[in-house]
């Protein structure tokens, strides 16, 4: 059973999202907060599977408590939560530590499928903020006319890699599609992460359409 804390300051928006993860039968939501103070608070005697933050709260926002969190939590898993498709609010969270981004317009079965994703060491962000995120690199590029090349050399086998990260792959997938173990892949991964100087997937992809590695 996935257990999953609700950080959100619409009372309403809780109970919706509560009452429909406790219905999909691998996951409960144990705990649910009005701010992110309190939340933070019980970190020390919680943990959670998952936790879903709401970016804009008042007080401390969501992305100011995700950093907060991964400081008591190095481990935490967070899904981010907002009603704007804000390409800025979407790079920041990935690149503060987010595992996920969804609309709260999302569907049940999509922000389903985005908790077990995570809850499998995965990330989970929709096609449509990964396209937005590209059109919004490219434009930079085109407005400061640079043409930047990498500081840090890929190989060929870690340019495929990149590509199938870019394309959504799980680490299962990724290991089907290079005919290697989930182990490997995780070995691979983690030492790109280090070369890049990343944190997870969607840190990787922004490096690599910043550094024209890919093309989305």
């Amino acid at each position: 059973m996935i257990k999953v804390a609700i950080v959100e300051d619409h009372h309403m928006v809780r109970e919706g999202i509560k009452l429909l993860l406790n219905q999909s039968g691998d996951m409960k939501v144990v705990a649910e907060y009005s701010n992110a103070e309190d939340w933070l608070a019980s970190l020390s005697v919680q943990q959670y599977d998952v936790t879903l933050i709401d970016i804009d709260m008042p007080g401390v926002n969501g992305i100011d408590a995700l950093t907060k969190g991964l400081m008591v939590d190095g481990s935490l898993k967070a899904i981010m939560l907002t009603m704007h498709n804000d390409v800025a609010y979407f790079r920041e969270a990935f690149v503060k530590g987010a595992h996920g981004f969804v609309l709260k317009d999302m569907s049940v079965d999509e922000l389903s499928i985005a908790i077990r994703e995570v809850a499998n060491g995965n990330t989970y962000f929709s096609d449509e903020f990964l396209k937005s995120l590209a059109n919004k690199l490219k434009t930079e590029q085109n407005t400061s006319n640079q043409q930047n090349t990498p500081a840090v050399s890929i190989n060929e086998s870690e340019h495929r890699l990149l590509s199938f990260i870019c394309l959504g792959y799980t680490n299962k997938e990724l290991a089907e599609a290079m005919c290697l173990s989930v182990k490997t892949i995780e070995s691979h991964k983690a030492k790109l992460m280090r070369k890049t100087q990343t944190k997870n997937n969607a840190a990787l992809i922004v490096w690599a359409i910043k550094n024209h590695i890919v093309d989305i």
